[in-house]
């Protein structure tokens, strides 16, 4: 009886078995419906401890695998991978009975389902028809996911997006008003999804590239130059490439690139080859991002007179003993200066060379006979065209013969009577 009642008190003396770690880890933490998530149970005894078995009990709404496993042993400290099957979403209580002899060790852990996809959210919502939108976007979940690819449904570039610390950028061109879908492919844990966002957004138009061209002057002569100075603006939101600017009848001009809101000026020299109102041609071609090329034309409106700006002036044909001598003034009634000027008169020239707007210089040519001389002027202006003017003159071939008849012979008499008469008082004084 004392033997019995001895074994009592030590029985009594043995405290019933605890863990001094029982946790569990569960990759992902959180899942989705039909996810799988991989759990280890970590149970830790302070001392070396007989578990009979393991047993999990949980809701219909997961299963876990295994539900329960018998005859571990003895363990001091143990390790038990299982998986948690999610079948719908809500929040979860698992609990854990361990089995020992000294009592059952309970733990419960909370098994979170969420329904929630992500989503994904752009920095901005209003865009610019034909033009390239550059879009910068962030993926919002409460999920620890990875992988992450958005794949645009639509004509955008990149064509596949890898997310990277759950942010993004991609560029697109919208030729008309279109919502915005993406597929958003990504990884729970081991889980592998996809799901398809729209997003709702503003369009707006494009403001375009604006090209503005003055002429220095409204009125010209022929052969003038007239300065037109062209403005062209990029009043797109994006960077335009390869602008080529060229005005009809002039040089064009490359800018390579021109940012949004961005504006350079450009002067031209132009000139007409024949009067009247001339439309004059700028035109306006680009490259955007994506290299698709843009065309565009203004018009500029100058009025030519049916004058040059070089004229003959004070023209005068005088025929003398010693030929024929071509004389006058060649002036310049432009506003720019002309240049390699030449006074051609039957095959013979004067070189006067420049001529500043507003002035004149003096040719003289000597001929021999002729009854007709072809009077002609030969220039180039600040823009390298060749002009000429002309004009017919005939010789005053009268002048000449009245001077033959009335002016040399009565001349040659009178000096013969005054040599005889002095002759004759020469031989009277003699003679005394």
């Amino acid at each position: 009886m004392k033997y019995l009642t001895a074994l009592l008190v030590v029985l009594l003396l043995i405290p019933v078995a605890s863990a001094q770690v029982l946790r569990v880890e569960m990759s992902p933490q959180t899942l989705l419906p039909n996810d799988v998530a991989d759990c280890k149970l970590l149970v830790s005894f302070p001392q070396r401890t007989y578990v009979g078995g393991i047993t999990f009990y949980h809701p219909p709404s997961i299963d876990v695998e295994p539900e329960s496993v018998s005859g571990v042993g003895w363990v001091q400290s143990y390790e038990l991978p299982f998986t948690i099957r999610a079948k719908e979403s809500g929040v979860f209580v698992v609990d854990v009975v361990i089995n020992t002899p000294n009592g059952s060790i309970k733990q419960a852990f909370t098994v979170r389902v969420l329904r929630e996809m992500p989503e994904i959210i752009l920095d901005r919502t209003t865009f610019y028809l034909n033009e390239v939108n550059g879009v910068g976007f962030t993926i919002s979940t409460p999920l620890d996911i990875s992988d992450v690819v958005v794949v645009p449904l639509f004509d955008a570039n990149p064509k596949v997006i890898r997310v990277e610390n759950m942010k993004g950028f991609f560029e697109f061109l919208p030729k008309r008003p279109i919502p915005l879908k993406f597929k958003i492919e990504f990884y729970n844990g081991k889980n592998y999804h996809e799901v398809v966002r729209t997003v709702v957004v503003k369009y707006e138009k494009s403001r375009g590239v604006l090209v503005n061209a003055t002429p220095e002057y409204s009125n010209v002569l022929m052969g003038d130059v007239v300065r037109i100075d062209v403005q062209v603006s990029n009043l797109r939101h994006d960077t335009i490439f390869n602008v080529r600017l060229n005005v009809s009848g002039a040089k064009s001009v490359v800018i390579p690139m021109l940012k949004a809101g961005e504006s350079r000026s450009f002067e031209f020299e132009w000139s007409a080859n024949s009067a009247g109102e001339k439309l004059i041609k700028v035109d306006v071609s680009f490259l955007d991002d994506f290299n698709d090329r843009y065309q565009d034309r203004t018009f500029v409106r100058v009025n030519v007179s049916n004058e040059t700006a070089l004229i003959f002036s004070g023209v005068n044909v005088e025929r003398t003993i010693n030929g024929i001598t071509v004389s006058g003034d060649v002036c310049n009634n432009g506003r720019s200066k002309v240049y390699n000027v030449i006074v051609y008169a039957n095959g013979r020239s004067y070189y006067i060379g420049t001529v500043d707007p507003s002035d004149f210089d003096s040719f003289e040519i000597t001929l021999h006979n002729a009854t007709t001389i072809h009077l002609k002027a030969v220039w180039t202006n600040e823009v390298g065209k060749t002009f000429e003017i002309s004009k017919e003159l005939k010789v005053p071939i009268l002048k000449f013969k009245e001077e033959e008849k009335g002016g040399v012979l009565p001349m040659v008499v009178a000096i013969g009577t005054l040599a005889f008469v002095i002759f004759i008082a020469f031989l009277a004084w003699r003679r005394r």
